[in-house]
């Protein structure tokens, strides 16, 4: 079972922290330094790689990308995958993929393009 821990940061601490995080989740961030082996930091450049692979025009959507991988990975993983993926998309920040509209499952999807993107980080 997993567990929530809450804390309470100014919001100078706040925007210090998230600035900190730069591409990753917050919450994300935080456990990468209390647990700096975690299945996401496995797999999240996995996930990336794969997608640079992928030929131009080709859409999907990540647990396409993954394959059998997909059901090997925690659900807690696959939930903060395809939040950070998405966030790093939208922001530019992965190179040549753009998101694409949610199917009737609401599963997101993306296209591979030959364009390049980027943003500052907030």
């Amino acid at each position: 079972m997993s567990k929530v821990i809450n804390i309470t940061l100014t919001d100078e601490e706040y925007e210090e922290l998230n600035i900190k995080a730069q591409d990753v989740t917050v919450n994300q961030f935080i456990k990468n330094i209390l647990f700096p082996n975690n299945d996401f930091n496995k797999w999240f450049p996995e996930l990336k790689k794969r997608v640079e692979e992928l030929s131009d025009n080709t859409q999907f959507n990540i647990r396409i990308v993954m394959a059998t991988d997909w059901m090997k990975i925690p659900k807690g993983i696959r939930l903060a995958l395809g939040r950070v993926f998405y966030q790093q998309v939208d922001c530019g920040n992965i190179d040549s993929v753009r998101v694409l509209e949610l199917d009737a499952n609401k599963t997101q999807w993306y296209e591979k393009t030959s364009l390049e993107g980027g943003c500052d980080n907030e």
